[in-house]
């Protein structure tokens, strides 16, 4: 496989690229409800399969088949990404609104226009939110130029500040794209994201899962006579644009190492045309063809199919590095309850939600076996599972020393009561009470009067500490 070097990206022209950048956030607890009427009274859409007029709503030029989709993800799979109601809390819900805004992004390395083209919040289980705004690029734009704004619209914090970037939006700027997201695009999320958490590296965070950049979605289509070499393809992946010379970035100068990149990571059924790279920052459709009717499936897919794909997958990673996360913050002689609610929501998840084919067809299967094996969701659904495994065995040793020393006390209040209690004091607590006798107990006779008064304290605090861990229980469920 020859490793060719890209030494006229910066005049290779694209025929289009669109992205869909994706930004996960931890939801506050009990405000899903909150941010659902919040969403609907901003003008977004629940969006129901039922609903055709959806169609062609939240795409620009495109169109995303609704009976496609159907037919594309198995049962099981498809009442979990297409809920018929907005009141099924154990499926993920989309809410969706198109937008059109015109901007503009300015840096060091790159100047251009963009449009966006419409936004969703998916609210998930396990507090797990998702916005997805959707971009479009003009054409006749260079591959570098494409990647190095992908790379730094995807960015929510820079890493590095630089006083040059900005993102202009009528008469107003933005320098970070996270003031710009919060400021124009939902401007009311933000109060629905929980970020007390200090482990947090930027707003609205999940500590345990990525950094401060959004994950991509792209379908980049290239002129007819380009070469999409694997060095290519290996940019794609990387998301790199331009070196700070304004040379195109590579990243790499070992043509095995690119090698190996490409055989894990690019999906080739259709080469060399058209390829799917997959990485950890991205999941990207690059394609050469000129035929119009195959551009417009291949485009409609990274909307429709292939978008619905990743995202339960995401939402796999996702929950199954949330669940991991809280296993290691428990402590286990004291967090029961949180053992308790743990252990539920893994079997849950495992039950309710994680399947190993999750679409029908040979082509998904193929592209989304590497998605799988990239983001590594078997091992995180192995290791999940082997902690639900060790929870079980610690929550029994627990529970079963709970349980014995309660034992142990109340059969000492039997033994007690039933020598002393039915034959020295009883007598005394007929009828009216006779308190100036109880100063005239013998020592057998104070041990009995302390365990029956004792006794019937402890049954009313077990009584109400089970009746308040049953309604507890109760509105969980």
């Amino acid at each position: 496989m020859a490793m060719t070097e890209i030494g006229n990206d910066s005049r290779t022209d694209m025929d289009g690229a669109q992205f869909q950048f994706m930004f996960p956030f931890k939801l506050k607890n009990n405000f899903n409800k909150k941010l659902m009427k919040s969403l609907l009274e901003n003008g977004y859409e629940f969006f129901d399969l039922k609903k055709l007029e959806q169609e062609k709503r939240f795409y620009g030029q495109n169109q995303v088949s609704h009976r496609s989709l159907e037919k594309f993800f198995l049962p099981n799979i498809e009442s979990i990404l297409f809920p018929s109601s907005i009141e099924e809390t154990e499926c993920l819900r989309r809410f969706s609104k198109a937008i059109q805004l015109h901007c503009e992004l300015t840096s060091k390395k790159i100047k251009t226009t963009f449009d966006i083209v419409s936004l969703d919040i998916i609210i998930c289980p396990y507090q797990i939110g998702i916005m997805n705004i959707r971009v479009v690029l003009p054409r006749r734009l260079s591959l570098s130029d494409t990647l190095q704004f992908s790379d730094e619209f995807r960015a929510m914090e820079p890493i590095v500040e630089d006083q040059t970037h900005c993102i202009q939006y009528k008469d107003r700027s933005f320098t970070k794209v996270r003031d710009f997201i919060f400021h124009v695009l939902y401007l009311d999320i933000s109060k629905y994201i929980d970020d007390d958490n200090q482990n947090s590296t930027y707003f609205g965070s999940l500590p345990f899962f990525m950094d401060e950049r959004m994950f991509v979605i792209s379908y980049i289509s290239v002129d007819e006579d380009s070469l999409l070499t694997p060095t290519e393809l290996f940019r794609i992946g990387h998301l790199y644009g331009y070196r700070d010379d304004g040379e195109p970035l590579i990243g790499a100068n070992n043509p095995e190492y690119i090698k190996r990149y490409y055989e894990k990571h690019v999906y080739d059924r259709w080469a060399d045309e058209t390829y799917y790279v997959v990485s950890d920052y991205t999941f990207s459709c690059v394609t050469k063809s000129q035929n119009n009717k195959l551009q417009e499936s291949l485009s409609n897919a990274m909307y429709g199919k292939h978008f619905y794909s990743i995202l339960l997958y995401f939402f796999y990673k996702i929950a199954l590095m949330k669940l991991t996360y809280e296993q290691s913050e428990i402590k286990i002689n004291k967090d029961q309850e949180r053992i308790e609610d743990l252990i539920v929501k893994i079997t849950t998840f495992s039950s309710r939600y994680f399947s190993a084919e999750v679409n029908s067809s040979t082509h998904g299967k193929e592209i989304f076996q590497i998605v799988k094996s990239v983001y590594q969701i078997d091992y995180l659904y192995s290791y999940v599972k082997k902690t639900l495994e060790t929870l079980y065995q610690n929550h029994e040793k627990l529970t079963s020393k709970r349980h014995s020393y309660l034992l142990q006390i109340l059969t000492i209040y039997t033994v007690i009561s039933g020598i002393y209690g039915m034959n020295l004091v009883i007598k005394d607590w007929e009828g009216e009470i006779k308190w100036r006798v109880i100063w005239s107990y013998s020592l057998f006779e104070w041990i009995s009067f302390f365990v029956a008064i004792s006794g019937i304290v402890v049954g009313i605090i077990l009584g109400v500490y089970a009746l308040k861990k049953w309604i507890v229980q109760y509105a969980k469920r």
